[in-house]
């Protein structure tokens, strides 16, 4: 499910996923945590990294098909909600808030960094970087 985008400033949570800069909006965020102790979820789909005292984690970089990476103190957790459960992402690490102006965001393109364009409801240039803003309905879904 794409968003709408409005008329009014959006206040985004930037972090990284491998190269990517990626962005969600701030209201989706529940919070940010340091990482913690994974426990393998056995039978679980390869992206979801494992669990932890929330649903589920997921490994963004799996379901962008990006090899796992080790963990890191660097990487944190973005929990958001999901049909009444809160579920983690496992991000390489958090960057900033930023406030961006709807008219910059242009639609998403078919592809970033090979990822495809599916899990994307948008593009956020900046004079530093491109950040993609993520569908988050659509990345949590459970399908490779």
């Amino acid at each position: 499910m794409k968003t709408e985008q409005n008329n009014m400033a959006q206040e985004l949570t930037i972090f990284q996923v491998a190269d990517i800069s990626c962005g969600l909006n701030t209201s989706d965020v529940q919070e940010i945590n340091k990482h913690i102790d994974i426990t393998n979820a056995f039978g679980a789909p390869d992206f979801v990294r494992g669990i932890i005292n929330l649903r589920g984690e997921i490994d963004p970089r799996k379901k962008f098909g990006i090899e796992h990476e080790e963990i890191s103190d660097s990487m944190r957790i973005v929990v958001v909600e999901s049909q009444g459960e809160n579920i983690g992402l496992l991000v390489d690490r958090i960057d900033d808030i930023v406030v961006a102006d709807p008219a910059l965001i242009e639609p998403p393109p078919s592809n970033v960094s090979g990822v495809t364009g599916e899990y994307f409801t948008g593009v956020l240039k900046t004079e530093e970087d491109l950040i993609v803003l993520l569908d988050i309905q659509n990345i949590l879904q459970m399908k490779n």
